[in-house]
């Protein structure tokens, strides 16, 4: 069985999912550094900020995607779709 691509859809949401997360931790991190006076504290959190800004992100996306075509295997072909047992 060759290996399945993950849709471009898909892959376009987690990128921009990261890239939202990157910039929302750093600007937390950047101002939590200042605000503080501590360069360790703001590279702290704004690691920790990147880190659970982007894996929120990403496990909402997975748990909304339950019952579509994406979250199902492939090899379940066009019934995957429906948990219903209804017809196509």
């Amino acid at each position: 069985m060759e290996e399945n691509r993950v849709p471009q859809v898909t892959l376009g949401y987690r990128v921009m999912a990261w890239v939202v997360a990157v910039f929302v931790g750093s600007v937390a991190g950047i101002g939590l550094g200042l605000l503080t006076q501590d360069f360790w504290t703001g590279l702290v959190a704004g690691v920790s900020a990147i880190g659970l800004i982007g894996f929120s992100i990403t496990l909402a996306a997975r748990r909304e995607g339950h019952g579509t075509i994406e979250a199902t295997p492939p090899w379940t072909g066009d019934a995957g779709a429906r948990h219903d047992g209804g017809s196509v």
